[in-house]
């Protein structure tokens, strides 16, 4: 009867510790699942963006047949899109023979932890690109 009861108590103190693990376990899934939706959210607005800015870049060369001033007038525009987005080094590129333009655009994730670890930074910046043609108006 002794051996019952002792056995009984170090089995309440293995379900405590499993009760604990799994909770601890649910709450890190938890966490990175957050993170995973935020890249996935601001992946898809960023790419939403890329593809406004280089419609934008696109209807103004074709209007100017400037690929410079069709880049500053995507660049004007990206603040009413995304005011945290920035181009990256090879952010717009015109077609000129296509008159198609190339809009490439990064963005840091908020992230619970994926942003504040040196080897899971890489994961919470975000980069999106679009390549479209002109506006075109259909009656």
């Amino acid at each position: 009867m002794i051996g019952l009861v002792k056995l009984r108590r170090e089995e309440a103190g293995m379900v405590g510790k499993l009760i604990v693990g799994w909770l601890v376990a649910i709450a890190i899934v938890g966490v990175l699942s957050l993170d995973v939706v935020s890249v996935l959210f601001t992946k898809f607005k960023l790419a939403d963006a890329a593809s406004a800015l280089a419609t934008v870049a696109a209807t103004n060369y074709k209007g100017s047949h400037d690929s410079r001033a069709a880049c500053q007038a995507a660049a004007a525009a990206l603040p009413q899109e995304d005011a945290e987005a920035r181009f990256t080094k090879q952010g717009c590129l015109v077609n000129i023979q296509t008159g198609e333009a190339t809009i490439t655009l990064r963005k840091q994730a908020s992230t619970l932890v994926a942003a504040r670890f040196d080897f899971s930074k890489h994961y919470a910046r975000v980069t999106a690109s679009a390549t479209e043609g002109p506006a075109t108006l259909s009656g």
